[in-house]
């Protein structure tokens, strides 16, 4: 076989992959999405010195952000210790590169984990908020039950 006949092949076989590594990243992002995620998380899978800038590190994440109204699976790269909210900083999984998309599957199960402890600690907040808006707007406890009863049974939730 040739050195082109060889490129070829590998190129057909490597394209085939390349779909259903994209398909399987998508069906990932549908799966985290089930999550309800409240807002974005991220897993930090690398620091380091990269010498670009002193005495800071550089940090690589594999996170979940929202862009264009719909959780996607990102990478992003920052020299502080928590990640940026911007999107445009953010790359979608399947906007990298084979290699990378490849290697990042290693890292899921903790960005599935970042998500669900994101979620967790968002609940005390949340009930902050409901409260602080309860008193500002003097509705009473029972209102707020009935209300959330309401809701539950229109989710199909009900008990």
């Amino acid at each position: 076989m040739t050195l082109d006949q060889r490129a070829e092949q590998a190129r057909k076989v490597l394209f085939s992959r390349y779909d259903q590594l994209n398909d399987l990243w998508l069906r990932a992002e549908k799966e985290l999405a089930k999550f309800h995620i409240p807002r974005a998380a991220e897993f930090c899978y690398q620091c380091y010195d990269d010498h670009g800038f002193e005495g800071e590190l550089l940090r690589e994440y594999l996170g979940v952000r929202k862009i264009k109204g719909k959780w996607r699976i990102c990478l992003g790269s920052f020299r502080r210790e928590t990640a940026d909210e911007t999107s445009d900083q953010w790359t979608p999984i399947t906007d990298c590169s084979a290699e990378t998309r490849v290697w990042a599957v290693e890292y899921l199960p903790q960005l599935w984990e970042a998500v669900v402890k994101s979620a967790e600690s968002f609940i005390p907040e949340v009930d902050e908020a409901i409260d602080k808006l309860r008193k500002a707007l003097n509705v009473p406890d029972e209102h707020l039950r009935a209300l959330l009863a309401e809701r539950a049974k229109m989710n199909g939730n009900a008990k």
